[in-house]
C-alpha cells in the first residue's frame, strides 16, 4: 500500500515513537478524520507528563512500507 492510495487522511495519537500499522493498541489509539480533535487529546495527555505525539494515515503507511521493504 503507497500512501497516495488512501482515500481519507486520518489521525491518531501515538505513545511510542515505533508506531506503524503494525502497532499494537498499546502504541497508538485509534484513527480519527479531525485532526484538530486528535492534537486537543495529545495536548491532554501532555497535560499528565505523557510524552506523545500525532501521526497520520499517510505516515503511518510510510513507514510501515519502508519497514516491510527492510525485511
Amino acid at each position: 500500500m503507497n500512501a497516495s492510495d488512501l482515500k481519507q487522511t486520518l489521525w491518531r495519537v501515538v505513545y511510542t515513537k515505533n508506531a506503524n500499522l503494525q502497532s499494537g493498541g498499546n502504541a497508538a489509539g485509534p484513527w480519527h478524520p479531525d485532526k484538530r480533535h486528535i492534537e486537543q487529546c495529545a495536548q491532554r495527555m501532555r497535560m499528565f507528563s505523557q510524552e506523545v505525539g500525532i501521526q497520520s494515515n499517510a505516515e503511518a503507511a510510510k513507514n510501515a512500507c519502508t519497514w516491510l521493504s527492510a525485511g
